[in-house]
């Protein structure tokens, strides 16, 4: 079975929720801690293999399948995207022609040609079109979003073939229905495109891709000397103002030269977030005949998630303007073609989304779930990844979210396994911070002190902001330690006559200190015992507290070390005594 168009490696995702965050259409599952694409549900963006730190989204490779093609005896045809002349500024037309034939295509064919062709038949469509809304069909990712997600929309939808899909039928019309076409451009939803609609490309390639394959037969512009290259020309010939097409308006640049409508208002949004709010506004009566050309892609395809970000998105479209305003004057811009060939598609291969109806009683008891018992409880911190803790809730009823996902219930979880497991161990813990106030303590502590520091923790169990200076005649040993952010310090002290060993750590260098008191008069074995309790905190509570602490942006592993040192203290004082 292949591979989908965008997948998870789930061995490097690392739970943070960042997909979660920036995918538009939440098309994400959460499972044993793990994120995955939901197929369905997804439009192809790329976002979350844009922003995945941990590198685990992954766009299917074709490259593999581009190199069979070529080996078979039919001949291969790329379809090179206009937004090249951005992408490959290193090369200029003549070297990278020259490249992409020795990589073994039969011709290299502008897919600015089928932009021409999609423009001329969106022009007509639109002349014969009454008021109302229109909206352009080029974008794969807002085909999708479309109809997964405003189906209502589809009829305005333009029903023509994308730049792509067209450019390879006018190719097979051109060349015999032999041949194969391979696309090559910076759009990641091509792939899936060229899957779900036939006749069109048989494989798309991103430009990352094809780059990549270039480098690797040492075909880099550095390399390619004028007396090495042959004559070569795009095929079968020049594009015209169809180049236009990858920055933000172009293709609205090339209806306005291409058709004389003059009752139409031209408008162009790009920005997923900025389509959406477009749609979810769009006013169904309107007295004007509207025309909208939407791109997924902030600035258009110039920008697509499979481009060179080390360049600016002005830098970017200035180029493409300026490259193809010298290229295609304005009075060369037509292209004629004769549109013998059927473009209409059918946007129904494409399965509409609808959303789970979730009852209020639903959602509030799986809000409860996770501790939020009342509208106040819910903190719409955004750390799941979702907006709302509502939304969370709801995901998590549509079995694509997990409980542990919400960062306040997962630190309720934590601490209070903490303080269970504080209150088991057989010794005095204390939890004290810069200003010796007392965060944290359990009953032994307490004990240890005497009548009233026992009543005081009956009153307020934990001694929580107790002035610790109060309670304890060796506070200056825990203020040195703050005061000097000692690692770990150990010493023999007296509490109500009674002889007690202390040892301090640093939870928190200057910040947070711990300490355990226990009787000198103990038997060896507690010792034991009690490097086994701080073991348990630590595989117990420390997963839970560092998860915590990433979604927060803190560092939950000094603990870990702190903990770790007083047990091999502790194992070693034991070997050196032995």
């Amino acid at each position: 079975m292949s591979l989908s168009t965008i997948y998870t490696e789930k061995n490097n995702c690392q739970d943070c929720y960042k997909c979660i965050r920036r995918c538009p259409v939440k098309a994400i599952k959460i499972d044993e801690h793990r994120a995955s694409i939901v197929q369905n549900l997804c439009i192809y963006c790329g976002k979350c293999v844009m922003i995945c730190p941990a590198g685990a989204k992954k766009v299917r490779n074709d490259l593999s399948l581009v190199k069979y093609l070529l080996q078979e005896k039919n001949p291969v045809i790329l379809s090179l995207a206009p937004s090249f002349r951005t992408e490959f500024a290193d090369y200029n037309d003549h070297q990278l022609l020259n490249a992409l034939k020795k990589l073994g295509f039969y011709a290299i064919s502008e897919t600015a040609l089928g932009a021409d062709i999609v423009s001329k038949a969106t022009s007509d469509w639109l002349q014969k079109k009454e008021k109302g809304v229109f909206l352009s069909s080029a974008c794969p990712v807002v085909v999708q979003l479309i109809s997964k997600y405003y189906k209502d929309e589809l009829l305005n939808l333009a029903p023509f073939d994308s730049p792509m899909q067209a450019h390879a039928k006018y190719l097979r019309k051109q060349y015999g229905e032999h041949v194969k076409v391979v696309f090559a451009g910076p759009c990641i939803a091509k792939k899936q495109e060229a899957e779900e609609f036939e006749h069109g490309a048989d494989v798309v390639l991103t430009f990352s891709e094809l780059r990549s394959w270039l480098q690797e037969e040492t075909l880099d512009a550095e390399f390619l000397s004028d007396k090495m290259l042959k004559e070569v020309h795009f095929e079968p010939q020049m594009a015209g103002s169809g180049a236009y097409y990858p920055v933000d308006g172009g293709m609205i640049a090339t209806l306005k030269d291409n058709i004389s409508i003059t009752d139409t208002s031209f408008m162009s949004f790009s920005g997923i977030q900025n389509i959406k709010d477009v749609l979810d506004n769009l006013h169904k009566n309107v007295d004007d005949k509207i025309f909208l050309e939407l791109l997924a892609c902030d600035g258009g395809c110039i920008n697509g998630t499979s481009t060179t970000k080390d360049k600016s998105l002005a830098e970017k479209r200035y180029n493409t303007l300026k490259y193809t305003n010298e290229k295609y004057k304005i009075k060369n811009r037509e292209t004629d073609i004769d549109i013998n060939f059927d473009l209409k598609v059918d946007y129904g291969k494409i399965t509409a989304v609808f959303d789970c109806f979730h009852s209020d009683q639903d959602i509030q008891d799986a809000l409860k779930m996770v501790g939020k018992l009342s509208e106040k409880d819910e903190l719409n911190c955004g750390g799941c990844g979702y907006e709302t803790c509502r939304h969370f809730a709801k995901a998590m009823l549509d079995g694509k979210a997990e409980r542990h996902m919400c960062v306040s219930y997962m630190r309720r979880v934590a601490q209070n396994k903490a303080s269970a497991l504080l209150q088991k161990m057989p010794y005095g813990v204390v939890l004290v911070d810069e200003k010796l106030k007392v965060i944290e303590s359990n009953q032994h502590f307490a004990d240890m002190l005497g009548v009233e520091a026992k009543k005081l923790y009956e009153a307020k169990p934990g001694l929580e902001g107790a002035d610790f200076k109060k309670l304890i005649s060796g506070y200056k040993l825990f203020a040195n330690a703050l005061e000097k952010g000692i690692d770990e310090f150990e010493k023999d002290i007296r509490l109500e006559g009674k002889l007690f060993h202390l040892s301090i750590f640093s939870i928190h260098k200057f910040k947070i200190v711990c300490g355990i008191i226990y009787p000198l008069n103990e038997e060896y074995l507690s010792k034991d015992y009690l490097i086994n309790k701080l073991k348990d905190v630590i595989s117990d509570n420390l997963a839970m507290a560092q998860k915590t602490a990433f979604l927060l942006g803190e560092n939950a592993s000094r603990t870990e070390t702190k903990l770790n040192t007083i047990i091999d203290s502790y194992c070693q004082k034991d070997i050196e005594d032995e």
